[in-house]
């Protein structure tokens, strides 16, 4: 058996609208941003500078999983799978792409928050403050590699644990492969239980990074949704208008207990994060602790994480209206482009909040 087919065309198909949808992104955001969207364009143009890094380690990559009693690895399956110099630290710098994807979601999120709820703290977001963020994205991103590369990677134990399986399902031995992963445990023949506490401090590091991103997320995204609710007299209806079309391009809406759930198209950028990068890697993670394998199954983790890069802009182009104009003119779908695109005069206090 070899990698399933559909593995290998997801990572293409989102490579490729990755690639180019991220690039459009950028034109827009350098071209067709507003004055009023203050700090927030360098915070968008980040992170679709950095989706476009993603989708191309993605592809340099082609991850693929496979989830085997108590372990899972993700192993580089490119044409650099048997090369003994670059496949470790391609693999290293993929799964460390994808949890600082998860940071920057979470700056994300503080920014609309302090932008909404305490605009007055907003410099954290202008130069000089505005530093500390890259700074922290820095060290997470060198703790986040390091971490992978000595206490995730590859070994005698794990290679021993892994090579009949990985020999049955891909047709390789593991020892030629780069992958990394958590061997959580091993039983004994006795049933004794042989922790392997290395890939557990690596998994319990990356535990808590992801609990902290998705924390920030769903706490911060709330508390906006909440204030949104509210009617605010001093701020202008079309600031008020901007401030949705950002929210609903980020933020997971949770509708109050009782209310009936209508799955809208505008809600659906909103929950991308969470099906795409969030579900899959919990499965993932949490599976080999008790005791369920997954095996070839495994891949359907990396072929969500293969699509998120692509899918995101398209929702952001979607959501912010002076970019979906603009596009639609381009594409002659619309005869002319909304008034709303139109550039508007607007106070420097609604500028700072927005």
């Amino acid at each position: 058996m070899q990698i399933p087919f559909i593995t290998y065309f997801a990572e293409y198909l989102g490579f490729f609208i990755a690639f180019f949808a991220n690039l459009t992104l950028i034109h827009l955001i350098l071209t067709r941003t507003r004055q009023n969207f203050g700090s927030y364009k360098y915070l968008m143009l980040w992170f679709a500078c950095f989706s476009l890094w993603y989708s191309i380690i993605d592809i340099l990559t082609q991850p693929a999983m496979h989830s085997y009693l108590n372990s899972y690895i993700v192993f580089c399956a490119s044409w650099f799978k048997y090369d003994p110099f670059l496949a470790p630290i391609i693999i290293t710098s993929y799964c460390t792409s994808y949890g600082l994807t998860l940071v920057l979601l979470a700056i994300h999120f503080v920014y609309r928050y302090i932008a909404m709820i305490h605009p007055n703290q907003i410099q954290w977001f202008k130069y000089p403050r505005a530093l500390i963020w890259p700074s922290i994205f820095i060290v997470i991103a060198i703790f986040w590699w390091c971490n992978v590369y000595f206490l995730l990677s590859s070994n005698a134990t794990f290679n021993a644990y892994l090579n009949e399986t990985i020999y049955e399902n891909y047709e390789e031995r593991i020892e030629r492969l780069s992958y990394i992963g958590p061997l959580y445990f091993i039983i004994g023949d006795k049933g004794d239980i042989q922790i392997q506490w290395k890939s557990c401090l690596g998994m319990i590091n990356v535990y808590c990074i992801a609990i902290t991103t998705l924390v920030t997320i769903m706490s911060l995204g709330y508390a906006v949704y909440k204030k949104m609710q509210s009617v605010n007299d001093m701020v202008a209806e079309k600031t008020r208008a901007l401030q949705k079309q950002l929210f609903h391009a980020l933020v997971l809406q949770v509708p109050p207990l009782g209310r009936k759930i209508k799955l809208k198209i505008e809600n659906f950028q909103t929950i991308v994060p969470i099906i795409f990068m969030y579900t899959p890697t919990t499965v993932l993670f949490i599976c080999p602790i008790i005791g369920v394998e997954l095996g070839v199954i495994a891949n359907m983790t990396s072929i969500c994480l293969a699509l998120y890069p692509a899918l995101d802009p398209l929702v952001v182009m979607y959501f912010i209206r002076d970019y979906r104009a603009f596009l639609m003119k381009k594409l002659r779908l619309t005869r002319s482009v909304s008034s709303a695109t139109r550039n508007t005069s607007i106070t420097k206090h609604e500028e700072d909040i927005i």
